[in-house]
């Protein structure tokens, strides 16, 4: 599983390759991303405890699969540690989980604001 590595309190964008399980492009089109960031023991079904939810509806290529997960510096500005993370695409008769993988929240080296 990866890990995806982000700063504290800083703005940071992913892009995603939606596919399906033959590993091809999954459409988009009309289709909501759903990404919820949760503690490592949360293991509650629904995102009532997550730490960050999102929720994308505009995608940069939806025939291709292509998205953009977008964290703002206040999504992020988190204790630093490793945090599990899933992506669900719902809509147009599609209700699916990808793979889970992680997120790390790291400690910035510097943290001064003047």
């Amino acid at each position: 599983m990866s890990i995806m590595k982000l700063k504290r309190g800083n703005p940071y964008s992913k892009s995603v390759l939606i596919t399906d399980s033959s590993g091809n492009a999954l459409d988009l089109t009309g289709r909501t991303i759903f990404c919820s960031v949760k503690k490592l023991r949360d293991n509650t079904d629904d995102d009532s405890l997550a730490l960050i939810t999102k929720e994308v509806t505009e995608h940069t290529n939806p025939t291709e699969g292509q998205s953009v997960i977008s964290f703002l510096a206040t999504d992020t500005d988190i204790n630093p540690g490793i945090y599990k993370c899933d992506i669900k695409v719902y809509g147009e008769g599609l209700n699916t989980n990808c793979d889970k993988f992680y997120i790390e929240i790291e400690r910035t080296v510097t943290e001064r604001t003047e």
